[in-house]
């Protein structure tokens, strides 16, 4: 008498609308926890690589992408930096942070700076590589299966629909869901630069009157600038001529850097907070910026959008292996992210005020205790 063998599930699917950063890496996770995934963006794939930027990525991004088996490959992309030094308006006020101070099986790097375009080329040939995943660019988010509505109770087309599209988010916007936060008078100015002297494996976080400037190296000499200032004076300073702007740029740097010469156009972008009312709305859960925005102070923007991932592949990989039903993921994510992700924004937020103007001579002796604030932060 021939045995009936067991027919396995079919697999979970998702859509992830968004192929960002973090909705490529989204994708990935959930592919390699096992289900099938299409993504969609309106963008094609020349606009999603044609980002002029840099990221500061944390210990816990690196143990990501270890998890997902891209470390490797994005190693060669990855620039790491062994000592973060937070210094008080370019005086002598400085606190320091060093790899040595991790715990011994950290990396030994405090944080790596990655550029947009090898680690987003990098993620999309991994995408094109997954067998379970479907990437369609160039596509309406919203006008593909109605993301926002496939959340819907009854609707059976997506068992989980990821929102990673942005700031704007056009899934948050159909899926009913709102979100809290203000505007700081402030815009951040990222602009990439060679430098002529400092440390090439060293990090800058100087507070200054004006708002809060990171340097950040990219390694052969260059370093990505990102300069918060007042909304009008950012204005001013982006349509500058080259040299006034490197002038203008060569008196904030921190006194060790005291020359540089400009690789391109310094751009410009408002900065606030943002945090959607709920994370997770039917089946439709908000990742990334179409979660929340903070001031990049810290560079922690890139790294809260991960370990919203980070989080989804621990639960999905629980759901795909049948441990857990695809509810009780819905469930949990919100909830698992909610106090990280406030937590987060509130320190941002409280960072900053603490820093405006005519405190900042007063809140010098904050460096310290900011300063054992950042290795909690690595540590964790």
């Amino acid at each position: 008498m021939s045995q009936t063998r067991p027919v396995s599930p079919p697999p979970f699917r998702a859509l992830v609308a968004g192929a960002g950063l973090t909705g490529c890496l989204a994708a990935l996770a959930l592919a390699r926890a096992g289900w099938v995934v299409e993504v969609v963006d309106p963008l094609r794939r020349d606009a999603l690589l044609g980002r002029q930027r840099a990221y500061a990525l944390s210990q816990s991004s690196l143990l990501l992408l270890r998890q997902l088996g891209l470390a490797s490959t994005l190693a060669p992309h990855l620039r790491g930096f062994d000592q973060l030094t937070l210094q008080a308006n370019r005086g002598c006020t400085q606190a320091h942070v060093h790899w040595s101070d991790l715990p011994r099986d950290a990396p030994p790097a405090v944080g790596w700076i990655a550029e947009h375009r090898p680690v987003m080329a990098t993620l999309l040939r991994h995408l094109d590589q997954e067998s379970d995943v479907t990437l369609k660019l160039g596509v309406s988010a919203v006008a593909t299966s109605s993301p926002g509505r496939a959340g819907e109770a009854g609707d059976d087309t997506w068992d989980l629909v990821v929102a990673a599209d942005g700031l704007r988010s056009r899934v948050r916007q159909t899926a009913g869901v709102g979100r809290w936060g203000w505007r700081y008078n402030q815009s951040c100015i990222t602009v990439q630069v060679r430098l002529h002297g400092g440390d090439s494996t060293r990090a800058w976080e100087v507070f200054r009157e004006e708002g809060p400037l990171a340097v950040l190296p990219m390694g052969q000499g260059r370093a990505q600038i990102v300069w918060s200032t007042s909304c009008a004076r950012a204005a001013t300073l982006t349509t500058m001529d080259p040299q006034a702007f490197s002038r203008a740029l060569a008196a904030v740097l921190p006194k060790p850097v005291e020359r540089m010469t400009v690789l391109n156009t310094p751009r410009a972008f408002p900065v606030g907070l943002q945090l959607a009312q709920r994370l997770r709305q039917g089946k439709v859960l908000l990742l990334g910026e179409a979660a929340h925005c903070c001031h990049p102070l810290g560079g922690q923007g890139l790294n809260l959008c991960w370990r919203d991932v980070s989080c989804l592949h621990a639960l999905a990989c629980k759901v795909g292996q049948g441990q857990r039903p695809i509810h009780w993921l819905l469930r949990c994510y919100g909830r698992q992210r909610w106090v990280d992700t406030v937590a987060t924004l509130l320190a941002t937020d409280g960072l900053l005020r603490l820093f405006t103007p005519g405190r900042l001579t007063r809140c010098r002796w904050l460096l310290v205790p900011l300063q054992r604030f950042s290795l909690a932060l690595l540590r964790r």
